[in-house]
């Protein structure tokens, strides 16, 4: 997986740099066709925000974190988009067992 890390009017740390890939890589376990990511680091006032969008072959998961500093709104972040991904693909499950039971119904 291919993840971009961009900063407006920040510098990203090579610490931070890596605590982030450590904390997407996780994402990639929830679904394996993801393909490519991209988190875009700002400041907004009073909070640190992260933006992230992640590209899979049959859909986009966003979603926007923000903390008191740039390691807090990434793990807001990735908590959300773990949640979008785990209900995805809790939809994906349903509509399989649905269509099984119906081919072997009748």
């Amino acid at each position: 997986m291919q993840v971009t890390i961009t900063a407006r009017h920040l510098e990203v740390t090579p610490h931070l740099r890596t605590y982030i890939e450590k904390k997407i890589s996780k994402i990639a376990r929830y679904d394996h066709q993801v393909l490519e990511g991209e988190i875009i680091l700002f400041r907004d006032r009073a909070f640190e925000i992260a933006e992230g969008k992640f590209h899979s072959s049959h859909f986009i998961v966003t979603a926007k974190g923000q903390g008191k500093d740039l390691y807090e709104a990434v793990n807001d972040l990735t908590d959300k988009l773990t949640v979008q991904l785990e209900r995805h693909l809790e939809k994906i499950r349903t509509r399989r067992r649905r269509a099984g039971r119906a081919k072997t119904g009748g």
